[in-house]
């Protein structure tokens, strides 16, 4: 349905420019007649170059900005104020101009008729699933500054997390770069050289060794092959993972990762308690409020067992017998949920497991160092001994073979 920009004088006299959705501009006259306004003046409205995907320009708008416009709507919200305002006042506040073009559209399409749910909906590369499902629960429900504000504490703990967890892997990254890179030159430069020493001696060459010079024969003779190879992978494998069955793949690998898997776990179990403690204090019933979060809990697998125990709860099941079915949702945090069944005090429950695995989240990121470093040294280790008998077994036998 096309959409018209128009200059529209209420029956208070006020003058304001609106986008409004309309098969024609007989419609957007009838409308106006019919709310006692006066048309000024309509013509065909075109969208920003930017909606629909704001990737289109090459500009991102970083976490940070999202986190701090969730912010300041939730702030505005408390102090009353009505949505477009706050959005005016968000355009005019913005720090890029990526961030200000989102904003700009948000309002036109909230001028136009749309909820804000829908005008998010526009921009994926900017706002997520979970944080339109989370705008769609706070609209439906009427608790848009709760919702708001744990979005702000989703977003401001996601960010922790990821940069906790960058910097705990910069060190393994550099070192298994340095030694990836060692291990790819020697291939290429150092082991051919061996490789004419063993032929011309016409020995038999132990199995470490044979690996060794094939593997490194293959990567001389045939490299366009193998890089070819690596990009084309890359490029499928980003392909399926943007598939139903490539995230369900993905996500499922998430909670069975070694040293990763009970971050994933942990935090997926804490955002949904986070979540269905706040549609549960929006006044949001159980069944409506396990929906919402089955989509935007984080993690598809994770995602399926809630959307299995819903069908539960529906039949009359308990939440917390529902879940006690499941493989992933741990036996305590079961038991606490019958208990806030039991006594009535679901939300606090909630809140208690949510504070509870966020510690817990916390605590094994930061003792991720320690845990990868064991596994690197290992790997390393390894591959340096792999090498060292590829090309010492050799020539221990030369040696022996002259004395």
């Amino acid at each position: 349905m096309p959409e018209f920009a128009c200059r529209i004088m209420s029956d208070s006299g006020t003058v304001e420019e609106r986008v409004v959705t309309a098969d024609s501009k007989i419609d957007i006259y009838t409308q106006a007649d019919e709310r006692g306004e006066m048309l000024l003046s309509v013509k065909e409205h075109k969208a920003s170059v930017l909606k629909g995907n704001i990737f289109k320009s090459g500009k991102k708008v970083k976490p940070a900005e999202v986190e701090n416009f969730t912010v300041q709507l939730a702030i505005m919200f408390r102090s009353g104020i009505p949505l477009i305002g706050a959005l005016e006042a968000l355009e005019e506040q913005a720090e890029t101009d990526t961030m200000q073009s989102v904003v700009k559209g948000l309002i036109s399409d909230v001028s136009s008729g749309k909820s804000l749910s829908q005008a998010m909906e526009s921009y994926p590369g900017v706002f997520s699933l979970l944080y339109v499902n989370m705008i769609r629960a706070g609209e439906s429900a009427g608790v848009m500054e709760q919702i708001l504000e744990r979005l702000g504490t989703f977003i401001k703990h996601d960010q922790e997390v990821t940069r906790n967890v960058k910097s705990a892997l910069r060190y393994p990254m550099i070192v298994s770069s340095a030694l990836g890179l060692a291990f790819i030159g020697a291939m290429v430069f150092i082991v051919p050289r061996f490789s004419t020493m063993f032929s011309a001696k016409g020995m038999e060459l132990p199995m470490p060794t044979v690996i060794m010079l094939t593997a490194s024969d293959f990567l001389v003779k045939f490299w366009p092959v193998v890089l070819v190879g690596a990009v084309v992978g890359i490029i499928a494998l980003k392909a399926f993972l943007k598939t139903e069955n490539g995230r369900f793949a993905m996500d499922n690998f998430k909670l069975h990762m070694p040293v990763f898997k009970d971050i994933f776990l942990k935090t997926n179990i804490a955002r949904f308690a986070h979540m269905l403690e706040t549609l549960s204090r929006g006044g949001i019933q159980i069944i409506r409020a396990l929906q919402t979060v089955e989509k935007t809990v984080g993690n598809v697998v994770i995602g399926k067992e809630i959307a299995t125990a819903r069908e539960e709860v529906e039949k009359g099941v308990s939440l917390a017998a529902a879940l006690g079915k499941s493989s992933y949702f741990p036996k305590m945090t079961v038991k606490m949920i019958a208990v806030g069944e039991k006594s009535g005090a679901m939300d606090d429950m909630m809140a208690n497991v949510a504070s509870q695995y966020d510690t817990e989240v916390d605590a094994k990121i930061e003792g991720l160092s320690g845990a990868i470093e064991p596994i690197m040294t290992v790997v390393m280790g390894g591959m340096l001994l792999f090498m060292a008998l590829g090309i010492f077994l050799p020539m221990w036998n030369m040696y022996g073979a002259v004395k």
